[in-house]
């Protein structure tokens, strides 16, 4: 058997300076030199010895494989490089030399890259890949498969595009599929030669060197130099590894267990977006989305790789997004292993194959224990969620709380998709065995993971999903469900989903016998359990549906005025959704000790980096041109506000939400609640009438009266921030 490795030449002057470099000679900087020379000593290291050694006849290409062969044993030391122009780079003809951000500006960034990746357009008097693919291939054909045959060990050192050509001369890629893979330096892709008699047969060895060879170049690109990096490992092994780091203990539901500290929420008032020329003006500036400067951004995450330099990092590389034309492909650095558990349940596992050519367009860096001086960093505390679009890259500090990792992704969502006309959503969703799609849109607390976790129906996704031409689909692989009073009777599916491979956060745990007490709301009543979407039985895997027949929005009245259903008009839908009205409940956020009534628009304004115009805008055209029906649910109070009346009883809610979804709603008489403007059904199966109406509930009727017009007037006052707003949709409102 025989061995076949290909490697591209270390960073150039050139690949420093972004530059299209083709057939000019360019030398190699200082750090294409130390890539090479440790890719020569991964090869020794492996025990692989080399035989015959080709390279281009361009100098950084030269200087690579002299590098490389002066690392390895003395017999390949012996070796002289054969120099090819077969292995020439690819002729950019009148782009060579010129700086590619400056092309983009004039031509577009989708023609540049067609000229850098497409197999057939040839850039202005240069080289197509297919021009290239002539002059590699008979030069494999006759000379690389030769010395295979005889049993030699063969290394070729050449440049990008001759080596994606290569690639393909191999058979491991074809022209169609050859578009999308990038090609790192000094990382060696290496195949083993076997012919049975009758073909010859050139398979990749050990794809998990080659992984971790990628891997490698892309952490050390970031800028990260850690002892140890673990990267994709199962779950048993990371709960192996959390028990013995005492990051946590295992329940007796098999579940592993965890306290995140002092915030045992989300902290927004810590989250900023770095103001440059890509945010400028296209974030919402605000409250919500506030300005960072860049240099502050480098200043932290500098101080961030400094505090974790030789020590130990988890590594998830997968996907956000079940859609395989929109699905963003992310990497989740973590130093903690149950922080990598839970972002490996929460979002999708790529295949082998997917995980051997992944490429991050996103990373998230979060290190719990490093906290920023808020004197010198310009933090608001030592904790921050900082994002920085342009460089495709958030980082976090001063916080465990599980939630910010996936709250970040869902973020960036939301500033990226809008861009490509599809709409990002803070919604849970199922689907009927009809095929009827239902989504549920509403904070933190509202009942979006309970509702959706319906026995009678397929689970698509509990929290975020987006909605393109082609129907609905859910952003992540996971579920993130609120467990404070949880019981099986009432929420089956989710108490059964608590075992092996599950995270519960900041539930108490009975000592003795280490069974969760759902009840104790002693650290927060934000207890919360992370769970693999499968674990819901039926869940809809992959996660995408149809366009949906039913939305549903989701509210916590804490003033107890608010009908418990209310069918809206297309104006009447726009309206609510754009205000977003709800209570903030007690542990969802840090300083939130009992409910506040809030307006959030597109239930989950604070992840929302755009204009609510924007979101507002695709939400009305889809339910218009898929005629989708659209209810106001009301899952909080009845009888009297917080502290005075109860919670709406949950199994009063799912009997409406059922009615909503197998049209039980459509035949029935509606009367008008004048005071907020909307349908209430005079009648709901299996709903007691008197509860429909909630003046009814209230023995203090003046009272309530006041508490509506009041809750009538906040809505009144919140929408006036809405400048470019229909008419029609204004008056859609309460009147109070």
């Amino acid at each position: 058997m025989s061995i076949l490795i290909l490697m591209r030449h270390g960073q150039s002057i050139w690949n420093l300076q972004n530059r299209f470099t083709g057939g000019i000679d360019v030398p190699l900087t200082r750090k294409g030199i130390k890539q090479a020379k440790k890719a020569g000593k991964e090869l020794k290291k492996m025990g692989i010895s080399i035989d015959q050694v080709y390279s281009s006849k361009l100098s950084r290409s030269i200087e690579t494989a002299r590098f490389v062969i002066s690392n390895l044993d003395t017999a390949s030391k012996k070796n002289k490089i054969t120099k090819v122009s077969s292995l020439n780079e690819r002729d950019y003809g009148d782009l060579s030399g010129k700086y590619k951000d400056e092309l983009v500006k004039t031509h577009g960034e989708k023609k540049v890259l067609e000229w850098r990746r497409s197999f057939r357009i040839k850039p202005p008097k240069g080289e197509s890949l297919h021009d290239v693919l002539k002059r590699v291939k008979p030069f494999f054909n006759k000379r690389i498969l030769t010395l295979l045959k005889k049993g030699k060990n063969v290394l070729c050192v050449a440049h990008g595009n001759a080596l994606r050509a290569f690639r393909i001369a191999t058979g491991e890629y074809t022209e169609k599929n050859i578009f999308n893979i990038h090609i790192p330096p000094c990382v060696p892709v290496i195949y083993e030669y076997k012919n049975n008699g009758k073909k010859n047969i050139l398979s990749v060895k050990d794809s998990k060197t080659n992984i971790t060879s990628k891997f490698t170049y892309q952490i050390e690109e970031l800028g990260l130099n850690p002892s140890v990096v673990y990267r994709n490992l199962s779950s048993k092994k990371l709960i192996e590894m959390a028990v013995a780091r005492n990051e946590g203990v295992l329940t007796k539901t098999g579940a592993f267990s965890v306290t995140t500290g002092q915030y045992t929420g989300r902290s927004p008032e810590d989250r900023f977006v770095v103001d440059d020329k890509l945010t400028h003006k296209t974030v919402d500036w605000g409250k919500i989305n506030k300005p960072f400067p860049p240099k502050k951004f480098d200043q932290i995450l500098n101080k961030m790789k400094k505090y974790q330099k030789s020590k130990e990092l988890f590594v998830f590389d997968g996907w956000a997004g079940a859609a395989d034309g929109t699905r963003l492909p992310v990497r989740m650095i973590t130093n903690t292993a149950w922080q990598s558990l839970f972002v490996k349940t929460m979002f999708i596992e790529p295949t082998a194959e997917e995980l051997e050519v992944h490429e991050p367009k996103f990373t998230v860096f979060n290190i719990n224990d490093f906290e920023a001086r808020p004197e010198l960093d310009g933090t608001r505390t030592s904790t921050f969620i900082l994002l920085n679009f342009t460089k495709s890259l958030a980082i976090i500090g001063g916080t465990r709380y599980g939630g910010e990792n996936k709250k970040t992704i869902f973020g960036v969502l939301n500033f990226i998709l809008p861009g490509k006309d599809i709409m990002p959503m803070h919604c849970s969703a199922n689907l009927g065995l009809n095929g009827d799609t239902a989504l549920f849109f509403g904070l933190s607390g509202t009942g979006k993971t309970t509702l959706s976790a319906d026995p009678k129906r397929m689970l698509i996704g509990d929290d975020e999903h987006g909605w393109s031409d082609d129907g609905i689909f859910n952003f992540e692989g996971g579920c993130y469900a609120k467990t404070i009073n949880l019981s099986r009777k009432a929420e089956p599916q989710i108490w059964d989903a608590i075992r092996d491979g599950a995270v519960l956060e900041n539930v108490v745990l009975n000592p003795k016998t280490m069974n969760p007490d759902y009840d104790d709301d002693s650290l927060t009543e934000n207890t919360r359990v992370v769970y693999p979407l499968d674990y819901i039985p039926g869940a809809v895997i992959p996660s995408v549906a149809g366009h949906p027949t039913s939305i549903i929005f989701l509210t916590a009245d804490a003033f107890g005025v608010l009908p418990p259903i209310s069918k809206l008009t297309s104006d009447g839908a726009m309206y609510h959704f754009m205000s977003g009205y709800t209570s903030k409940l007690a542990g969802t956020e840090r300083g939130i000790i009992e409910p506040q009534p809030t307006f959030s628009h597109c239930f989950g304004s604070v992840f929302m980096p755009r204009p609510a115009e924007v979101y507002a805008k695709m939400l009305g055209e889809r339910i218009e041109k898929h005629n989708t029906n659209v209810y106001l649910v009301n899952t909080g109070w009845s009888g009297g506000p917080y502290g005075v009346g109860k919670r709406f009883k949950i199994d009063y809610t799912r009997k409406m939400i059922t009615a909503v979804l197998n049209g039980g709603l459509e035949t029935v008489n509606y009367e008008k609640n004048k005071v907020f403007n909307l349908d209430v059904p005079k009648t709901c199966p299996g709903v007691p009438s008197k509860v429909l109406d909630p003046k009814k509930t209230w023995k203090n009727k003046k009272a309530y009266d006041k508490a509506a017009k009041g809750l009538a007037k906040m809505f009144a006052d919140n929408f006036k921030k809405f400048k470019k707003v229909s008419p029609n949709i204004k008056k859609a409102g309460p009147k109070g």
